[in-house]
């Protein structure tokens, strides 16, 4: 590692207990960081990483999510289209509105998710290539495509029936065009959410501090493991529960997309997810897991965003 590697990873580390401090020291409401993400995503999780094919699968306990997309158009991967559900929902929960106005221009937009800009045109990976250079405009271009493109299957395997619920995204994107988007130039550039995700959303949308989520966005799993400890401390604190023990296994199956079945997939998951959970505590301290090692106690903890009419108050 250079001296100059050395002096942008701690530059970068520095940034994000910057961040992890002025989010304890600020409540989201005065930040005007409040936001919302779907409760899809406290039940199963994307791909990590670009993946082969056209179907996806996740599993957690008696709920399968399946995710579709139009043959040859990729799924939606990392952490830009978890950036994007949640933007989709907190801007649902305050307009109450199907039509959403992304902003005049691509680098408008970013700014709203907490992401830097850059713009150079390298290819990203089609279903499972590696990925080639690309800038932040036109991976997010390319994310926004495939989140679009993508319905989402929830299947309750539990429920008498079996209850399914298949969720499209959205039934029209109309993106900004060539360097008008970028520049700001064009005409804003609109997004419209489908019945059935804008039901789901406004039915359970999980609260979140946005802040959080831009300082852990470089993290897909960790990205997932705060919505999650999140939805589950406001759970367990209203069902009265002390804790809950959840097999590893299982999580691998919730969270590890990326991570093959067997003893070395595992042990190579519970790995990153103790990563990931470093990261989470910095920014949110007061989330408690213990590891048991057959599985992880979920203890009871304070929700991250104190309780008070959540789906109204953004």
């Amino acid at each position: 590692m250079t001296s100059r590697q050395s002096g942008a990873m701690s530059s970068e580390a520095r940034r994000f207990i910057e961040q992890a401090a002025a989010i304890q020291d600020v409540d989201p409401r005065d930040a005007r960081s409040l936001g919302y993400t779907a409760r899809i995503l406290t039940i199963a999780t994307l791909p990590h990483r670009a993946q082969p094919g056209d179907h996806y699968e996740r599993q957690n306990g008696g709920y399968r999510l399946i995710v579709q997309t139009v043959p040859g158009a990729g799924l939606p991967f990392g952490s830009y289209p978890r950036l994007l559900l949640s933007w989709l929902s907190t801007e649902i929960v305050r307009t109450r509105s199907r039509e959403l106005e992304l902003g005049r221009s691509m680098a408008q937009f970013l700014d709203q998710l907490g992401l830097s800009r850059s713009g150079g045109r390298g290819c990203v990976a089609n279903a499972g290539a590696p990925a080639r250079s690309a800038g932040t405009i036109w991976r997010l271009r390319g994310q926004i495509a495939r989140l679009f493109g993508a319905r989402f299957i929830l299947q309750n395997l539990i429920a008498e029936g079996e209850g399914i619920e298949i969720l499209p995204i959205g039934d029209r994107v109309q993106l900004w065009a060539g360097e008008e988007g970028v520049s700001g130039r064009g005409f804003p550039s609109a997004v419209r959410v489908s019945e059935p995700f804008f039901e789901h959303v406004l039915r359970g949308p999980v609260p979140v501090d946005l802040r959080a989520l831009r300082a852990l966005k470089r993290s897909p799993l960790a990205l997932d493991l705060y919505t999650w400890l999140t939805y589950r401390a406001f759970v367990q604190r209203n069902g009265g529960r002390a804790a809950a023990a959840v097999p590893w296994p299982a999580l691998q199956a919730q969270f590890g997309a990326d991570y093959p079945l067997g003893s070395r997939g595992l042990a190579d998951f519970k790995k990153a997810f103790h990563l990931a959970y470093r990261r989470v505590q910095i920014v949110y301290p007061a989330a408690q897991l213990d590891d048991l090692g057959h599985s992880l106690a979920v203890l009871a903890s304070a929700p991250h965003i104190r309780a008070r009419r959540f789906a109204t108050d953004v």
